[in-house]
């Protein structure tokens, strides 16, 4: 069974891509819903607020904005937190993968550099247009500007992953993108 990484800078329309996967039949682990699960778990929250260093109420809706502005202003918070979230979603999605069968699967995450070549085998890359992006999130989620540039600019593309394994789905609007997908779906399903 394959790997198949799907990534895309916040705003581009992963999780559209994602559903249109799941419509065909492909079962697609989502590590953003994951890595919320794992903040619900005491032992985790405790290390959250370790690494943070100030307390979090984690049944107040506001937990996430703390983190967040605590995290964006600290590199290195921000990088020993995503290790503790990353070790954790890693764990699920080798758990998750084992009772999944066909010829592939999707792994959705927003960082590219999760994906590497010896632990996925092939890349689809989720582009659109920064104001489109930024529109689309500001609609979902009433985050800044600010806050969306700031999580913007931690998500890199992938300059790692060999060229001709990667698919890219421009999705800027439009049609087009049904056609990108099953396109790439009869390459991985032949």
């Amino acid at each position: 069974m394959e790997v198949v990484g799907l990534t895309g800078n916040i705003g581009s329309g992963k999780s559209t891509i994602a559903k249109v996967f799941v419509a065909l039949g492909i079962p697609v682990f989502n590590s953003d819903d994951e890595a919320k699960k794992a903040y619900t778990i005491p032992s985790i929250q405790n290390e959250v607020i370790k690494i943070l260093g100030i307390e979090i109420d984690f049944s107040k809706d506001s937990w996430k904005s703390e983190i967040a502005s605590n995290i964006f202003s600290n590199v290195e918070k921000r990088l020993r937190l995503e290790k503790l979230i990353h070790s954790f979603v890693q764990n699920e999605f080798i758990s998750w993968k084992a009772k999944q069968n066909g010829k592939y699967i999707i792994r959705e995450a927003a960082l590219a550099d999760s994906f590497q070549p010896e632990n996925c085998d092939w890349l689809i890359e989720v582009t659109a247009k920064r104001e489109t992006r930024l529109q689309r999130v500001i609609l979902r989620s009433g985050i800044t500007e600010e806050e969306f540039n700031k999580r913007d600019s931690l998500q890199k593309r992938n300059e790692k992953f060999p060229s001709n394994k990667i698919f890219t789905i421009g999705n800027n609007g439009g049609n087009s993108i049904l056609n990108d997908i099953l396109a790439i779906h009869e390459k991985l399903d032949a």
